[in-house]
């Protein structure tokens, strides 16, 4: 154990904060009354369960899956249906691509923590990975129905991923739109919509978005880029030209600007 926290310590404090906010918003320790086993477990144990997970947590961060793995059966040992531990344990296995125990492990998170939102859009995230989407979507569903705020807002996000991936481009844009619309800078991947608008002809939503992208601080060479092609797509000479000067400006060790330079945006 003392090996294990030594091998850990380097990475500790510029962890501790992901790692709080890992296990206090992603495992939702805040919500603990949902989370309490059916059959009461004294606080000392409770604590000892938390504590056990959170270092789990920091393993898990950290890349040491086998030393997570550890100490989340620890916890289980300590609170067999500590659902943080079950969904923990659940992301564990699946890292580890297997599928069966990881799927094992959601189904007991879900059922002692059926309210929790968050298990079912990790779950649904699962499904959708391993291409089982109907099942995914009727995650999503639930996490969407049970969430508010920045959670309705991801769910959303990956749902629309999701059927993006089955082909339903037409939902996937609506999901990934009201997504977008409503936290815009939540959304990380903010030019797969982009790119799936095109894909859709709806060239003004994907122009709107590309000029809020490229007046953020988000703003990449390869925002500007695809700025710059969507330009050409419609013949818009000034506005090609004026993401052309963007590109020398503010990314000019890109490919993208060598691209431009060479007279290759149309690639």
């Amino acid at each position: 154990m003392i090996f294990r926290l030594a091998a850990l310590a380097p990475l500790f404090w510029a962890r501790l904060l992901t790692v709080l906010l890992f296990v206090a918003m992603t495992l939702h320790l805040p919500l603990a009354r949902a989370w309490f086993p059916k059959v009461a477990e004294s606080p000392k144990a409770l604590t000892r369960t938390q504590a056990r997970t959170a270092l789990a947590s920091a393993y898990f961060q950290a890349g040491m899956s086998a030393f997570a793995l550890e100490e989340v059966d620890q916890a289980l040992i300590l609170t067999p249906q500590h659902a943080p531990a079950l969904m923990l344990k659940a992301l564990l296995f699946q890292q580890q691509n297997k599928a069966d125990l990881s799927q094992k492990f959601f189904q007991q998170a879900m059922d002692a923590a059926p309210q929790d939102p968050q298990i079912a859009f990790q779950w649904g995230i699962f499904d959708c990975q391993n291409g089982h989407f109907e099942a995914a979507f009727e995650k999503f569903k639930r996490a969407l129905d049970l969430s508010m705020g920045p959670l309705q807002v991801k769910t959303n996000w990956i749902w629309g991923q999701c059927l993006r991936r089955n082909k339903q481009f037409e939902a996937a844009n609506e999901r990934m739109s009201d997504a977008f619309a409503r936290q815009p800078g939540l959304i990380s991947e903010a030019l797969e919509l982009v790119e799936l608008k095109i894909q859709l002809g709806k060239f003004i939503e994907a122009e709107k978005i590309l000029d809020y992208l490229n007046d953020s601080p988000s703003v990449s060479a390869q925002s500007v880029w695809h700025a710059l092609q969507l330009a050409e797509r419609q013949n818009q000479a000034v506005k090609k030209n004026h993401w052309g000067k963007m590109l020398g400006l503010h990314f000019s060790n890109s490919a993208q600007w060598r691209a431009y330079q060479d007279g290759a945006s149309h690639d």
